[in-house]
C-alpha cells in the first residue's frame, strides 16, 4: 500500500466518522424534544436519554485517536514515513483537528439543548404555580414572579392579605438543572475559547498561550456562568466570591 492508499484511507475513515457523528446529534435534535415532552417535562428521563446519545457520540470521536495508534500510525510507517517526520505528524494533526472540532461541537450542542429544556421549565412550571396561587383571604389570583425559586410575600391588591408564596417541589426540583443550564449557554464563549487555548498548547506541544492567558479565559467562563445564576436568583450573589474560588480551583 502507498501512501496516497493510506492517506486516503485515513481521510474516508474521518469522513465517516464526521458523517455519523452528525447523524447521530440530528436525531437527538428530534428525539429528545418528544421524550421531554411525553414524560411531562420529567428532567431526569431527559438527562438519562441524552446520556445515551452523548456516550454514542463521545466513542466516535475517541475512536479517532484509538485509531490512529492502534491502526494508522503504524500504516503509515510501513510504507516508509518516519515517526515523527512532519508528513507522519501532518496526518496525525488531522485526526486531532477532527477531534478537537466534534469536541466542541457536541458542547455546544450539549449547551444549546439543555438551555433550550431550561427555557422551557421556566415557562411550564410558572404557568403552573400562576394556576395555584391565589389568595388566601379572597381567592383572587395572584402574580407569580419570574423569580419563582424562592419563596416570596405578596400582598392581594383586592384585599390587602398578605400572602406567602412557596415554589413548591417541582419548581425547587428544576432549580439546579435550570441555572446550571442557562449559565453554561451565557458562558459558553468563554468556555470554547479556553478549550482552543489548551488544544493550541497540547497540538504544538509548546506554550503557544501561557497559563495566565488561559487563567483569565477560565475565569471569564465561570463569571459568566456565576453571573447568570444570580440573574435568575439574586439571592446567590451572597456566595458569589465562595463559588468563584470553588469553580477556579477546578481549573485544569
Amino acid at each position: 500500500m502507498s501512501f496516497d492508499e493510506t492517506q486516503n484511507r485515513w481521510d474516508t475513515f474521518l469522513n465517516k466518522i464526521t458523517k455519523r457523528f452528525e447523524e447521530i446529534l440530528d436525531k437527538a435534535e428530534v428525539a429528545l424534544p418528544l421524550v421531554f415532552e411525553a414524560t411531562d417535562l420529567e428532567v431526569n428521563t431527559f438527562l438519562n436519554a441524552w446520556q445515551g446519545i452523548y456516550s454514542q457520540a463521545s466513542d466516535l470521536i475517541y475512536k479517532i485517536e484509538d485509531t490512529w495508534y492502534e491502526k494508522v500510525q503504524e500504516t503509515f510507517e510501513n510504507v516508509g514515513i518516519e515517526f515523527g517526520s512532519k508528513p507522519l505528524n501532518q496526518e496525525r494533526n488531522k485526526g486531532l483537528l477532527i477531534k478537537f472540532d466534534l469536541e466542541q461541537k457536541l458542547k455546544s450542542y450539549e449547551v444549546k439543548i439543555f438551555s433550550n429544556v431550561a427555557n422551557t421549565l421556566l415557562v411550564a412550571v410558572k404557568d403552573i404555580l400562576s394556576k395555584d396561587f391565589c389568595c388566601t383571604q379572597c381567592q383572587a389570583k395572584l402574580p407569580v414572579k419570574d423569580n419563582f425559586f424562592r419563596s416570596y410575600y405578596c400582598t392581594c391588591e383586592y384585599c390587602q392579605t398578605v400572602n406567602t408564596f412557596e415554589p413548591g417541589t417541582k419548581a425547587r426540583n428544576v432549580e439546579h438543572f435550570t441555572l446550571d443550564a442557562l449559565g453554561e449557554e451565557a458562558a459558553l464563549q468563554h468556555y470554547l475559547q479556553y478549550e482552543h487555548y489548551k488544544f493550541q498548547n497540547y497540538l504544538h506541544n509548546k506554550k503557544v498561550y501561557k497559563k495566565e492567558e488561559l487563567t483569565s479565559e477560565y475565569q471569564k467562563y465561570v463569571e459568566a456562568f456565576l453571573k447568570k445564576r444570580i440573574e435568575i436568583i439574586p439571592e446567590y450573589n451572597d456566595r458569589y466570591e465562595k463559588d468563584l474560588i470553588a469553580k477556579m480551583a477546578l481549573i485544569d
